[in-house]
């Protein structure tokens, strides 16, 4: 008989992981997990910190503005309510903020200040802190500050230092970034990223 001229092919296994290979990688991830998990959270804390800096600049503007348009006396002021109303009170570590246009000097005893604008930081408590250096801002008809304290709202008194203005320190929960929004006496509204020392002064990058 003639030899067959073909070799005999063997059929390859199919690679994989064993038990024991797989076992070790999901270790490896975990232990990884493990490591990053904290930097991740300083990291979100920090995103939403920045993010409420830019709405509380934003919210402050508005106040401004309005002051402007309606040329009308304009209170921001920090509140405990979630969903600030005419009975709104202020509060100077309240996680909410309100606008309210005020009623004019003259005007009927029976009119109430008006809330135009409401935001806060009510959905993250958690992550973001603030302290203002006042409760409440009156922002005049030409967008300067100024120090009121017969509001018509309770506990929403406006003080003005008469060389810095106001300022508000925000600062996440975890991680060492800070930010402070500034209001100066003329109404500029700025805003950076720095550190604060140990006398407690803020110090822009």
């Amino acid at each position: 008989m003639l030899a067959l001229a073909y070799p005999v092919r063997k059929v390859p296994r199919h690679a994989g992981f064993t038990m024991v290979e797989l076992m070790v990688t999901l270790a490896v991830m975990a232990v990884l997990a493990a490591l990053a998990l904290p930097s991740f959270q300083v990291f979100m804390a920090e995103n939403r910190a920045s993010g409420k800096t830019v709405e509380l600049v934003a919210a402050l503007k508005t106040a401004q503005s309005e002051a402007l348009r309606r040329s009308r006396q304009v209170l921001f002021t920090f509140t405990d309510s979630p969903m600030p109303s005419t009975a709104l009170t202020g509060a100077v570590n309240g996680k909410s903020w309100a606008t309210v246009v005020l009623p004019l000097a003259d005007a009927s005893s029976s009119v109430t200040p008006e809330v135009v604008n409401v935001g806060g930081y009510s959905e993250g408590t958690a992550d973001v802190v603030v302290s203002a250096s006042t409760t409440a801002m009156c922002f005049m008809p030409d967008g300067s500050i100024k120090a009121n304290t017969t509001t018509g709202v309770t506990g929403a008194d406006c003080a003005v230092n008469a060389s810095s203005g106001a300022q508000f320190l925000i600062q996440p929960s975890l991680g060492t970034k800070r930010w402070q929004v500034s209001v100066s006496p003329t109404g500029k509204v700025t805003s950076c990223l720095g550190t604060v020392g140990g006398s407690g002064i803020f110090t822009c990058s």
